[in-house]
């Protein structure tokens, strides 16, 4: 490595801010929604931020290429074009009414480093490529059997059999298919022929995207490099069936109130997961969508039936599948007790995924390398990244700090921090 590498690398990055800002402001200027953006999958405004990262990349002369799911790539040549490439990139939809930064300062901060390689004459061995991933706010966007993270897992060839027709997007009412097709794209194509990213021809993949949690403004750190990507089982459709009745006649030992039968459950779940908290296990767990019917029920009605969600994550496989086991012995302990049926459904399901180690011990030698504070921290959120990691790619994550949460419209990250990220991933690039 040449004499002042960090200093030269640091410094054209620098500069790259002022490109990357102006494309933060125009995307979200150009995809707002209300008091946030909204950038549907595989709709207009995910296609805006593929077409404004377009832009950019042929500023710069990269190369442009796509695949039969749309995703987007911007490729710098390297000096063997035949060796593996290196990916960096994250995704360009958002949650309906978001915050602008999630998924998109993973492509942004890709193109400010090929910006700064140019600046400061540096080429990569490996072809460098940005990737804008397709689809990864699945949960958001889809309803229906699917594993989520349609986009890549669509180009490395991990959907399952038919997941293209029963994975339904709740915003255009058609199978994701169907929605991949009106956008101009293959979908047959991805489910007949070969994978497009083949992992024996990636080098690695490196994804920045910004914490979506309090931990690094807790800790006073701009950067955290990521250990691992918490796995998840989820109750999609959840129900209680119980019995509508009439709320003054209707003696309290006589109903089978499913309101009162899904605060229980819920509560008596909390209780088993903060238990394992004290017990020192990895856990996290949310009731996101808890309702019934109002054109059936009302203030003077025994409720009879109450529609739930439950996504529960950890990085470890048994206290999942313990927690699982809970939630299915509570839900019939409930029934049974009250009279009613608490009906989880088919539970759905993603493994917890450990990034390289060496590329995190790459990452760590690179901030100390940048002069950059960082921390190692587990990610919440599922990523792109567990996608290449799982396929045997050689993939790793670094971490932004970001005020007031994510999947809101008042996502914080500061450009200051944003820059060092950048850093981060450009010595990774440069460093592959």
């Amino acid at each position: 490595m040449a004499e002042n590498f960090e200093i030269a690398l640091s410094d054209a990055v620098d500069d790259a801010m002022v490109r990357a800002e102006r494309l933060f402001t125009e995307l979200e200027d150009k995809t707002k929604d209300g008091p946030g953006v909204t950038r549907v999958a595989w709709g207009e405004g995910e296609q805006i931020g593929h077409d404004m990262c377009e832009v950019w990349a042929k500023e710069m002369g990269l190369e442009i290429s796509g695949d039969v799911a749309g995703n987007l790539y911007m490729t710098l040549p390297g000096k063997n074009r035949e060796a593996p490439v290196f990916i960096t990139g994250s995704h360009m939809d958002t949650v309906p009414c978001g915050g602008n930064y999630d998924g998109a300062a993973g492509v942004v901060s890709g193109l400010a480093v090929i910006q700064a390689f140019l600046a400061a004459d540096i080429l990569p061995v490996q072809d460098t490529v940005v990737m804008a991933i397709r689809a990864e706010e699945g949960g958001s966007w889809f309803s229906g059997r699917h594993g989520g993270h349609l986009g890549s897992r669509a180009v490395l060839g991990r959907l399952w059999k038919e997941e293209l027709h029963t994975a339904y997007h709740n915003y255009f009412e058609k199978s994701a298919h169907e929605v991949i097709k009106d956008a101009g794209f293959d979908p047959d194509a991805i489910a007949n022929e070969p994978r497009h990213l083949d992992p024996k021809r990636i080098k690695g993949y490196c994804e920045l995207h910004i914490e979506q949690g309090p931990i690094l403004l807790a800790e006073g750190k701009s950067v955290g490099v990521v250990t691992g990507i918490r796995g998840n089982r989820r109750v999609r459709d959840g129900k209680v069936y119980g019995e509508y009745n009439h709320g003054g006649a209707t003696p309290q030992s006589y109903r089978k109130d499913a309101v009162l039968a899904a605060s229980e459950f819920l509560n008596r779940f909390e209780e088993v997961g903060l238990q394992k908290l004290a017990d020192g296990k990895d856990l996290v767990f949310n009731p996101g969508i808890m309702h019934t019917d109002p054109n059936v029920n009302g203030l003077s009605k025994v409720c009879g039936e109450v529609d739930f969600t439950l996504d529960m994550r950890s990085e470890e496989v048994d206290t999942l599948e313990a927690m699982k086991s809970a939630a299915e012995d509570i839900a019939a302990e409930i029934s049974e007790c009250r009279g009613v049926t608490i009906d989880l459904g088919g539970f759905s399901a993603s493994s917890p995924t450990i990034l390289h180690k060496g590329e995190q011990q790459r990452m760590h030698a690179g901030c100390q390398a940048l002069g950059i504070d960082a921390i190692a921290m587990a990610s919440g959120g599922g990523h792109d990244a567990a996608e290449f990691q799982h396929e045997g790619v050689p993939s790793s994550m670094v971490f932004i700090r970001n005020d007031k949460g994510s999947h809101n419209p008042d996502e914080a990250m500061t450009m200051e921090d944003f820059c060092d990220g950048t850093k981060v991933l450009a010595w990774m690039m440069a460093t592959a």
